[in-house]
């Protein structure tokens, strides 16, 4: 049985991650939506919409796991444990996050450095070598 401050954390995760996840979708449909912000930032800020979303979904039922007693057996408990309680998709949707945020903030010191000329300016071409 959970203690009260096990239900009190668990419902606050709840609510953030309900929050993080109907958040993001919204940036994801609102660039899908409008045409004119279909620009290669916005693509990246999409990217790291998305790794926010798989980052909150693997770590919620690591936390959900602590709080209960046990922790499945046998082959069920193997494969929930070296996927998703051990972190391993989170850690992707983190670093995805991480590469995301590094070639945003290069981006935005060429456009600060050079901010008349194409050096660093991000294109649809140079966006999927990125990717890549």
């Amino acid at each position: 049985m959970l203690q009260s401050s096990g239900i009190a954390i668990a419902t606050v995760h709840s609510v953030l991650v309900i929050i993080d996840i109907v958040g993001n979708c919204l940036v994801c449909a609102i660039i899908k939506k409008n045409q004119d912000m279909r620009t290669p930032i916005n693509y990246l800020l999409v990217n790291l919409a998305v790794a926010d979303i798989l980052y909150a979904t693997f770590v919620t039922p690591d936390t959900f796991l602590k709080l209960a007693s046990t922790h499945p057996g046998g082959m069920t408990g193997t494969v929930l444990c070296k996927f998703i309680t051990g972190g391993n998709l989170a850690w992707v949707a983190g670093t995805s996050s991480v590469v995301t945020l590094v070639a945003i903030a290069a981006e935005r010191y060429y456009a600060v450095i050079c901010p008349i000329g194409n050096i660093g300016k991000l294109t649809k071409c140079k966006l999927k070598v990125c990717h890549y």
